[in-house]
């Protein structure tokens, strides 16, 4: 029998309420691992029971097996519920019943062609779309998609309640990414697979885990599939059992590793994209960040697969691309929207960084401690954040000076409103553009008049 927890209870209210409102089309966002399936699995049945027509639709093949064995846990029925594949039912709509609710996964990637196709086929329907990250690498709004966001309970929230699980990130470089040139969205992989392949580089990646996530089962995210295949085999050549496998991989046999990981047999599975959006693999204890990316929705994906709770667990991400600079750390409060690319600051308003590293043993952490939570080291400040605080204190002298005489010239003004001064009684350039604000000159004219009776130097 299916349970709703009290915040999935709270998401499904929100909907409802936003359809009450008039929204045909919200976009859910709940963070990976609060059980987007789950909830509107539960919503699909409740809506079939009204003899109305669900589809629920998956972009990848793993999604897919995932949704389905999910209706089956909790003997949902599925009469008047269709689960399939976007591409699927994009070529051939007319080969289904025409649906009153469509439910897309993933659904921040419900702007791409084959997508809109569904949402344009079928407009009376109405569409939710389900997400942890509504943002697009490319910055297209959501909002031409969706009418409604409607945010769920935070990742701090579930961590601390037990849904997801605490994790420790540590973020030591393995190489020099600040040459990485862009192509297309996001960084050169290639480039970065190129850089990231050196045997210092591999024996490195190695060397931290061994000292922080030493047989814990791991998930190995890498920039390339060349660059994917060359890391398990330097993992095997240490004596580790990991195995590389993409999407060129044959089903069965993709299938079989994922079991095996499973049963631990295999301690780290190499990839590309393969394990990311909405794979349910709660054995993962730890993540190895390889591919450094501009793609916010891409880092909390990978970042978020070692957070599936288990008993007694703290996950290990092992970030070595410095993802954590560009997009702040997995469980961070941001302020999602429909418009566009969300935008993370590193510094606060201080100028300090908001998330600090150790630079004894890497840990990465929220700043407040002066001392590193995982060895007591001091935490230093960074020559970054003196440049930045030293910004940001002269930005504050200019704009005291800025308010200083704003204030003076208000008082000027006053004045010469009040005593019914004439522009011959003015003594500086400041009185003569009061003068002109009060009288209808513009302040060009005031400057030239100024300049011409000696009160603005040459």
């Amino acid at each position: 029998m299916l349970v709703l927890r009290d915040y999935q209870i709270d998401i499904i209210q929100k909907t409802y309420n936003s359809m009450i409102q008039k929204h045909t089309k919200p976009l859910i966002c709940l963070p990976t691992g609060a059980g987007k399936t789950v909830i509107f699995a539960w919503l699909a049945n409740q809506t079939q029971a009204k003899n109305k027509i669900v589809w629920f639709l998956v972009h990848r093949r793993e999604l897919l097996d995932q949704t389905i064995k999910t209706f089956e846990k909790f003997n949902i029925p599925t009469n008047n519920i269709y689960i399939g594949m976007v591409a699927t039912v994009a070529n051939k709509p007319d080969k289904f019943p025409k649906p009153d609710l469509i439910i897309f996964d993933e659904g921040h990637h419900s702007s791409a062609a084959t997508w809109l196709k569904i949402v344009n086929l079928f407009p009376a329907a109405y569409l939710i779309g389900l997400t942890a990250t509504p943002c697009r690498l490319d910055g297209k709004p959501l909002k031409d998609v969706y009418d409604d966001l409607i945010i769920g309970i935070s990742p701090k929230l579930l961590i601390d309640q037990g849904y997801l699980s605490k994790y420790r990130y540590f973020a030591p470089a393995v190489a020099d990414l600040s040459g990485l040139k862009t192509k297309g969205s996001d960084y050169d992989s290639n480039q970065a697979a190129e850089i990231l392949s050196q045997r210092a580089v591999f024996g490195d990646v190695i060397k931290h885990w061994r000292k922080y996530a030493d047989e814990l089962q791991t998930i190995c995210y890498c920039s390339s599939i060349k660059h994917s295949q060359a890391t398990a085999e330097a993992f095997q050549f240490a004596g580790i059992n990991a195995v590389h496998f993409d999407g060129n991989t044959p089903t069965k046999e993709r299938a079989d590793i994922i079991q095996r990981f499973r049963d631990g047999k295999i301690k780290i599975l190499c990839n590309v994209d393969l394990i990311g959006e909405g794979f349910d693999i709660s054995d993962c204890w730890c993540c190895v960040l390889l591919r450094p990316t501009m793609s916010l929705g891409l880092f909390i994906q990978q970042a978020g697969r070692s957070l599936r709770p288990q008993p007694n667990k703290t996950a290990i991400i092992l970030d070595h691309v410095g993802n954590y600079t560009r997009h702040g750390l997995p469980d961070d409060h941001r302020e999602w929207s429909l418009n566009g690319k969300i935008k993370t600051d590193q510094f606060q308003q201080t100028g300090e960084l908001k998330i600090k590293q150790c630079t004894e043993c890497f840990f990465t952490f929220e700043a407040g401690p002066k001392n590193c939570p995982n060895c007591g080291a001091e935490i230093r400040t960074t020559r970054e954040e003196i440049k930045q605080i030293e910004s940001v204190r002269l930005e504050e002298i200019k704009r005291g000076e800025e308010r200083r005489l704003d204030a003076y010239r208000n008082r000027v003004t006053e004045s010469i409103e009040k005593n019914g001064k004439d522009i011959k009684d003015c003594r500086n350039l400041m009185e003569v553009q009061s003068w002109c604000k009060l009288n209808g000159k513009s302040s060009g004219w005031g400057y030239f008049y100024a300049k011409k009776n000696g009160m603005v130097r040459a």
